[in-house]
């Protein structure tokens, strides 16, 4: 039997097993960089499980976002994001015969960066200061993220005795479509918690960040 033969069957059980034990899920498929999730591209069962032999056994654990999805895999990529019981995830790998792995988001964010000042564009090197978000332009808005403690970014700067280091944090995002995301970027949470981006990755899985979180 060839593999699209064998594809199509391992896509129709995990479809089935899906209408038993899933949840209504809704599936995004982006192509901006604006609202990844304002148009729903296809809707599905799912179930999510951190055991890719789906037993049941326990719920996601903290901070560790990564499980596995239930359902059909006849039309998912890498980068589509499902919503299912009020929770948010991206599609980190598809491969054939096997569940998609998802990461679990915790975080909505947009990516911003700043621009050359107008009175500095004769003479370039002027650039706003990571504080001044009135001169910081979006690059992304509204997407899904997963941002847990890490190694982080250094934010640099002059310190003072007794100051408080920023915390370090690492962020993963599913490929954003026409932006590639650099240090001295920023991240904002929809709460309104801002990160300098001190060192991107992309790959195959999505992007991984490392964030130093802003105190001011």
């Amino acid at each position: 039997m060839d593999q699209p033969s064998l594809c199509h069957l391992a896509a129709r059980g995990f479809a089935r097993a899906a209408s038993h034990v899933g949840a209504r899920a809704v599936q995004y498929r982006p192509t901006a960089a604006a609202s990844p999730c304002a148009t729903p591209y296809a809707r599905t069962m799912a179930a999510f499980s951190n055991d890719r032999a789906f037993g049941f056994a326990g719920p996601a654990l903290w901070d560790v976002p990564f499980v596995y999805a239930l359902m059909d895999m006849t039309d998912v990529r890498a980068g589509d994001i499902l919503t299912c019981g009020g929770e948010t995830y991206f599609i980190a790998r598809a491969e054939p015969f096997r569940p998609p792995l998802c990461v679990l988001c915790n975080a909505v964010v947009d990516i911003t960066a700043t621009m050359a000042q107008v009175a500095d564009v004769a003479d370039p090197g002027g650039y706003a200061t990571s504080g001044d978000t009135t001169m910081q332009a979006p690059c992304a808005t509204g997407w899904p993220a997963m941002i847990r403690p890490g190694s982080g970014a250094g934010i640099p700067g002059p310190t003072q005795p007794g100051a408080i280091h920023a915390g370090g944090f690492e962020m993963f995002l599913p490929a954003i479509p026409g932006v590639t995301i650099q240090p001295a970027m920023w991240a904002r949470d929809a709460d309104g918690t801002r990160y300098t981006i001190g060192g991107a990755r992309a790959g195959p899985w999505g992007m991984r960040c490392q964030l130093g979180q802003q105190q001011v």
